[in-house]
């Protein structure tokens, strides 16, 4: 049994709300989304721009998204030249990673305050023209869909995650019947958790501007945050490896690349998940056709293709005890496992149960429970494999409602578990997922 001693401490969490495949936030590019999410948690933090060492970003979709995309997002937001980034894929888990990556450099005393978390634009997924490279001899060529191919087909058994979904679903013996309740009590939540303002804690509003392409308006725009020049090569003159300034010609220009616009720029308030369907029927459900034939996942009890971003700032609690900081919760510990890539299904629970062992904890010590919906089938798995009533887990309802992003779910679900500890009062969560290739995760949340 591993104690639970670590030092990672959350100071802020933003996400934006989740766009649907064409919708309100189609045409921002995800380093924006990432850029958005990242200066909203920093706000919301209270942490000094200038303070964050290093960034941390998931993504999935990277074709076409440009080099270095959390380096990207890092400079939108406002961070400084010296803030050090890197971009992580573990498809649905890359956001939770993200997080794992910033909780691992703080722990090993590396870095005091370092901020992850996810960011995709589905709907700016591009297609692929494989081979052309080398040239076509003779025949026609194939665009190949980069959304698909690189996030949501199995590359070892050639069908999407869907069709598997279908398949597993039948093998374990949960009912389309199940499935559709449990997509139905999604939507109920979420639309609940918007009502009741219980998701102002968790989201982010967005002004996106109306005619200005990929751009949100704001009141101030991010300042440049400082340069951090380690303490021992100040002062030390013309010797310094630090004695540089660029050229004029390579001279940073935020302007070039700062998604954010101020004024009276005429703009649409985006402030709520956009797939969330308040209206959702039973009835109605039901009649919708499987996305196989003879299968039981369909539109209404999967999650869409959907656009968004979430950001969490990690500080060393010394750090932010100094500095006046008080944290929202700890990353007190992680697991990850492998198993056969086509039963994700399997894999949230067996993450969740590798981390309660290795903490001594029995599932009644854990006060908040949230399983990413990759398909509702995911989450009835789940909860069958782990002794948990489903009604208990996703309480502000899960991704079938929301949407699911695939490279920010991961660090949406862990917010939302420090979120909903706070709210009553404290205690242990975990926050369980799984991702392509049959891999899964679960990170447990001490708040109080």
């Amino acid at each position: 049994m591993t104690s639970m001693n670590s030092k990672a401490v959350v100071l802020g969490t933003a996400r934006t709300p989740f766009g649907r495949l064409g919708g309100a936030i189609s045409n921002v590019p995800a380093t924006s989304l990432g850029a958005a999410a990242l200066a909203g948690a920093l706000e919301r933090a209270g942490v000094d721009p200038s303070d964050v060492e290093h960034v941390i970003m998931g993504e999935v979709l990277q074709a076409g998204v440009g080099q270095a995309p959390a380096r990207q997002a890092a400079f939108k937001a406002g961070l400084a030249k010296t803030t050090t980034a890197e971009t992580v894929n573990k498809v649905c888990a890359s956001g939770m990673l993200a997080v794992v990556g910033a909780a691992s450099l703080i722990n090993a005393g590396d870095n005091a305050v370092v901020a992850a978390g996810g960011m995709e634009s589905m709907s700016l997924a591009p297609y692929l023209l494989k081979e052309a490279r080398t040239g076509y001899r003779f025949g026609d060529g194939k665009l190949v869909d980069a959304m698909i191919n690189d996030g949501l087909w199995d590359y070892y058994f050639e069908m999407t995650m869907a069709t598997q979904g279908a398949k597993v679903a039948r093998e374990l013996g949960i009912t389309r019947e199940e499935q559709d309740r449990f997509a139905y009590e999604s939507h109920k939540r979420a639309q609940r958790s918007h009502e009741s303002g219980t998701f102002k804690d968790e989201i982010l509003p967005l002004k996106v501007a109306s005619k200005l392409k990929g751009k949100f308006v704001v009141e101030k725009r991010p300042a440049e945050a400082r340069a951090r020049i380690p303490a021992l090569a100040q002062g030390n003159g013309s010797t310094s490896v630090w004695d540089h300034a660029p050229s004029e010609e390579f001279a940073p220009n935020p302007d070039a690349w700062s998604p954010f616009v101020t004024g009276d720029v005429p703009h649409a308030l985006f402030e709520q998940d956009e797939s969330v369907r308040g209206d959702a029927d039973l009835a109605a459900m039901a009649k919708l056709k499987p996305i196989d034939k003879d299968g039981t996942i369909t539109a209404a009890n999967a999650p869409g293709v959907n656009d968004g971003a979430a950001a969490l700032v990690l500080a060393d609690e010394d750090w932010a005890k100094e500095h006046g900081h008080e944290p929202l919760g700890t990353i007190a510990g992680h697991a990850t496992v492998g198993w056969d890539s086509p039963y994700i299904a399997l894999t949230p629970a067996m993450a969740a149960q590798k981390l309660m062992e290795k903490y001594g904890l029995r599932k009644e010590a854990i006060h908040v429970w949230e399983i990413n919906e990759a398909f509702s089938a995911v989450v009835l798995a789940s909860t069958k494999r782990l002794g948990l009533d489903p009604a208990a887990v996703n309480l502000r309802g899960g991704a079938v409602a929301i949407g699911h992003p695939i490279g920010a779910s991961g660090a949406r679900i862990v917010a939302s578990v420090i979120h909903q500890l706070r709210a009553r009062g404290g205690g242990l969560g975990i926050a369980a997922i799984c991702s392509g290739g049959g891999q899964g995760d679960a990170m447990l949340v001490r708040v109080g």
